[in-house]
């Protein structure tokens, strides 16, 4: 019986140990921009109804913001962004719903690629 409740012990501890180091949003979604600002004032104007509408309304946690990438191969301009959702689905459901607002306020501010991945460990 001290056998019994000694392994269900070491398990336990075991499991939340396991449990503690595995990352619990293990689906997570992140997107990835990259691009040229070619109207720095527009883009202003979109940046600040980006925080309104992905940052607070959708949920979205900006992980890096980067001005001057160091692009070592591709085409794409020197900003990149990456943010990270809750899950792939919130941020299609993101992009799909309020973000559509957006893409006028970007038009004509921001040439960029647009990628929506998921972390799936």
């Amino acid at each position: 019986m001290k056998k019994t409740i000694l392994t269900g012990l070491i398990a336990c501890i075991a499991g939340l140990a396991i449990g503690y180091k595995v990352p619990k949003d293990k689906n997570a979604g992140y997107v990835m921009i990259s691009g040229r600002i070619t109207n720095p004032e527009q883009a202003g104007k979109y940046f600040e109804a980006v925080n309104d509408v992905v940052v607070k309304g959708c949920g979205a946690k900006t992980l890096s913001v980067d001005f001057e990438t160091d692009i070592r191969e591709g085409y794409d301009g020197p900003f990149s962004v990456l943010s990270k959702f809750p899950s792939k689905q919130a941020v299609i459901d993101c992009y799909e719903g309020p973000y559509q607002e957006l893409i006028p306020l970007r038009k004509g501010a921001i040439d960029m690629n647009f990628r929506i991945v998921e972390r799936n460990r």
